[in-house]
């Protein structure tokens, strides 16, 4: 067994019958990716009612974001591994419904410790949904479409972030906090039951080999990833500080939304033309450019066009990531894709992290200092392990 380590697993591969799902099958996948995200970015806006409803401090209410990224990071390439022999459509409805399960529980939750281990049990939900989703995109389509399926299956959560969440924290002002969470469960059964009517498209079922998971190449695509999401979310987490003087804070996210939209496309369908090598140079040098620009940045126009492209180049990585992470034959892919996921809930973790030490200590001026040293590192690591033949 040199070469692997022989189990019983799902073959998601792409092929003729596979293809028959086609694009319906995609559509739903993002679909459910729109819904998870919606329950993911919508916390952001709810924090101040939340807090005073469950009588509690901001910083306190706060500690749901945490849970649910740590949650995620964690959960991932462990529900990856655990649920990569059963069946996808068992994976992707029954993640789907658990997730709005949790999210009614949100809604009705009595108090801040009730609502932490909801929040927990979505997140376990969501962490074996979006790999599972994007493996299935991957199977549901022609090889040569891998990419394009990656980016729809991603642009679903762009587009929960330029209108999902947003829809939801207006429900929040006028209702309650409690409504943006009933809406997400309606979002994410309602998927659930679209997706179990679904018929056709799901890969069959064998006995696969597994590849070396501890392969250099994946290893090494992993610390790309958290590098580059590092640098990213290391301006995005303090995006208000950064460039709220310059332009509303609601309108940079929606630009950034905007600019998510574009780069995913962009990533999935560049990895499918060019490869998925120059796509990742691209994607990642995109970012080092733009971010170089904040310094620059002195009216609303040049900040909403900065963050366009900022958007554009972080989810053109993340789509053209995830398809060469499929490619390299190391794992099935949702485990692969777990572990990506993984990577990325890291990056923002650490982005945070060190971003708030930069604020803290020299200010939000030198921030694009270290979001460029993150992502010139990703880049530098991308090229060398390109050149050493490990990516």
């Amino acid at each position: 067994m040199s070469d692997g380590i022989a189990t019983t697993a799902v073959v998601w591969t792409s092929g003729p019958r596979a293809a028959r799902g086609g694009w319906a099958c995609v559509a739903v996948l993002s679909v459910g990716a729109f819904a998870i995200a919606t329950g993911t970015f919508v916390i952001a806006g709810l924090l101040t009612g939340l807090a005073a409803d469950l009588d509690v401090s901001v910083g306190a209410a706060g500690s749901v974001v945490s849970v649910f990224a740590l949650t995620s990071a964690i959960a991932a390439p462990l529900l990856g591994a655990l649920l990569a022999g059963r069946r996808p459509r068992a994976v992707l409805v029954g993640s789907l419904a658990v997730f709005g399960l949790f999210s009614a529980a949100s809604a009705v939750a009595p108090s801040l410790a009730a609502l932490l281990v909801t929040r927990i049990g979505a997140a376990l939900a969501a962490a074996a949904y979006v790999p599972a989703a994007g493996a299935a995109a991957v199977a549901a389509v022609q090889a040569a479409h891998r990419g394009r399926a990656l980016a729809v299956v991603l642009a679903g959560t762009s587009i929960a972030v330029i209108g999902g969440a947003p829809i939801a924290v207006l429900l929040a002002g006028a209702y309650s906090w409690r409504a943006a969470f009933a809406l997400v469960a309606v979002l994410a059964v309602g998927t659930a039951l679209a997706l179990s009517w679904r018929a056709g498209w799901e890969p069959t079922g064998a006995r696969a080999r597994w590849g070396r998971l501890q392969s250099p190449a994946l290893a090494g695509s992993l610390a790309v990833t958290l590098l580059v999401t590092a640098g990213s979310n290391a301006l995005f987490t303090y995006l208000d500080v950064l460039l709220g003087a310059t332009a509303p804070v609601a309108l940079l996210i929606g630009a950034f939304g905007v600019g998510g939209l574009l780069g995913s496309w962009w990533g999935g369908a560049g990895a499918d033309r060019w490869g998925t090598h120059r796509t990742v140079q691209a994607a990642a040098a995109a970012l080092v450019a733009v971010v170089a620009l904040v310094p620059v940045v002195a009216s609303v126009v040049t900040a909403a066009a900065l963050v366009v492209a900022w958007g554009a180049g972080a989810w053109g990585f993340v789509a053209a990531t995830q398809h060469r992470l499929v490619g390299l034959g190391v794992g099935p892919p949702p485990v692969v894709l777990a572990l990506n996921s993984s990577a990325v809930q890291l990056g923002f973790a650490t982005g945070a992290l060190l971003g708030g030490i930069v604020v803290d200590t020299v200010g939000a001026g030198r921030l694009w200092l270290l979001a460029a040293g993150c992502c010139t590192a990703g880049l530098a690591l991308h090229t060398l392990l390109l050149r050493k033949g490990r990516t």
